[in-house]
């Protein structure tokens, strides 16, 4: 059988996400050929380790939906069974805060659907709940909090057709990549652009270049007015409130010390 799934199933998919009601939700379980990559359907809800790792995955691809309810045949087709119960939203999101970072559980949202009537004959009198992970792609990768039942502390999952499975190399760049253009103005870069401009400033404090050494007539010369300058001003001692450390040096430090947080930001020192 062919998996593909069609231009209408991802149009009922889009309909139902952007706009998800009864009618909705109908269209796209009467469209369906099998899982999608923004969509994954579930017979019961699965244990809590097991749906932190589908919100993940569905997270670091865009967002999407958990449809429990709906069970896979053999076939790979789904059947709308519906739920005997709907479980408690509060029950449901407490089971899966321990293995989701906190930027997750604040795009997280739960639906109840009931249909006691309905045009397509097979959803009278079913329940289902929907699971909604909306995007935040200036949030990802998104990363598991903790170990559990087919889930491994530390890794990141992302949705492929029909399964969720650990990133590879290139997805995780990939999800780095659409970070840093979804959010170029984040905290951290800002004050990278911040600690930018104050080392030009630094920079401009100490000369690039310095003067070659005066002749020595020339230099006798200057001696010889200086004697003359401090003869007639009373001369002059050393102040013992001037700081130790020179300007120049003053500021040389402090421009090495900015360069050392610079690439503290950007990852280059640990």
């Amino acid at each position: 059988m062919n998996k593909t799934p069609s231009k209408t199933v991802h149009e009922s998919f889009t309909q139902f996400f952007e706009s998800p009601t009864r009618e909705s939700l109908r269209a796209l379980l009467k469209e369906h050929v099998g899982e999608l990559r923004n969509c994954d359907f579930k017979e019961a809800w699965p244990e809590h380790s097991a749906v932190a790792k589908h919100l993940l995955g569905l997270a670091n691809v865009g967002g999407g939906c958990l449809i429990v309810g709906v069970k896979e045949n053999e076939d790979k087709t789904l059947s709308p069974d519906g739920l005997h119960s709907l479980k408690d939203k509060a029950d449901i999101i407490n089971g899966v805060k321990l293995f989701l970072p906190e930027p997750l559980l604040a795009a997280l949202e739960i639906g109840d659907f009931s249909y006691d009537a309905a045009e397509y004959a097979a959803l009278v009198g079913k329940k289902f709940q929907v699971l909604f992970v909306h995007g935040r792609p200036e949030a990802v990768p998104f990363v598991a909090q903790r170990a559990g039942s087919g889930i491994r502390a530390g890794a990141i999952y992302v949705r492929r057709e029909g399964i969720t499975e650990e990133a590879t190399y290139e997805e995780v760049q990939r999800l780095l990549t659409e970070r840093l253009a979804a959010s170029p103005q984040t905290t951290e870069a800002r004050n990278l652009k911040e600690h930018l401009e104050e080392l030009k400033v630094l920079y401009a404090e100490i000369p690039r270049n310095i003067r070659s050494a005066t002749p020595m007539p020339l230099l006798r010369f200057n001696q010889d007015i200086e004697r003359v300058v401090r003869s007639l001003s009373g001369g002059s001692k050393p102040n013992p409130d001037y700081p130790s450390e020179d300007y120049v040096s003053f500021v040389r430090r402090l421009l090495d010390e900015k360069k050392m947080l610079i690439e503290s930001l950007i990852g280059l020192l640990k």
